[in-house]
């Protein structure tokens, strides 16, 4: 029988794109890797490849990190988890040996934090989409969006001039902890959406994340911090 009507060709497309889909995970072998290391799972193209590695922060500290990578064909996956829980006693101990007067290091402005510890926290996400950024990549598109369990994230899509491979990148902070998925697929591949959109955090007890509603991973570093005038004296809100 010979569907005409626009509902049908839709639902035609429709079971033609699942089939397809759903043929291409078991041909790749995709499945769930889950670390309760790092608590994440997502959705890889094989076992990943577990590489060590150090991040240098924006502010100077350096804090070891894990990357996730599998190679699919002329497709490459990876996810990079950076600990910045780290970062705050590396640059309070680097402030000791800061020359006099350097403002970084007066500790004057609670907002940033002795050795701006709390900047490179909250601006994490924001340096991680700048080294892409570096790299001479054409920025397709860049946003902030959110995962429904209440994490924010910044969404990069890239073209790279020189063979037009396409790069889908997704940042998450949560409990301090970076997250960078990184997705490589060539030119006319559809975007990797089995791989970016699979993210799942988990908290310290192995239960899934769910906030019910959307947290930014600044405003917990210090909830109770008073910003503190040059003279040393409180500054009343």
């Amino acid at each position: 029988m010979t569907m005409t009507s626009k509902g049908g060709m839709a639902l035609v497309a429709i079971v033609w794109l699942c089939a397809t889909t759903s043929e291409a995970f078991a041909q790749n072998q995709w499945k769930e890797f889950i670390s309760k290391q790092d608590r994440f799972g997502a959705n890889f193209p094989g076992d990943p490849v577990v590489t060590q590695m150090t991040w240098q922060s924006e502010q100077g500290a350096v804090v070891p990190a894990r990357v996730y990578s599998v190679t699919n064909g002329a497709s490459k996956y990876s996810m990079t988890v950076v600990d910045y829980n780290l970062v705050k006693a590396q640059l309070l101990e680097k402030v000791k040996s800061c020359p006099p007067g350097v403002e970084r290091c007066l500790g004057r402005t609670a907002f940033s934090g002795d050795g701006y510890w709390k900047n490179d926290l909250r601006g994490a996400m924001i340096y991680a989409a700048f080294q892409y950024m570096k790299k001479g990549f054409k920025i397709d598109h860049y946003m902030w969006n959110h995962l429904g369990m209440g994490v924010e994230v910044n969404e990069l899509q890239m073209t790279n001039p020189a063979d037009q491979s396409r790069t889908f990148v997704t940042i998450y902070m949560h409990h301090n902890v970076l997250y960078v998925m990184d997705a490589t697929v060539p030119a006319g591949v559809p975007p990797p959406g089995l791989f970016t959109q699979s993210i799942t955090l988990y908290e310290a007890d192995g239960s899934r994340t769910d906030h019910g509603k959307v947290i930014f991973n600044g405003a917990e570093l210090d909830p109770n911090e008073v910003y503190v005038r040059r003279g040393g004296r409180a500054a009343t809100p």
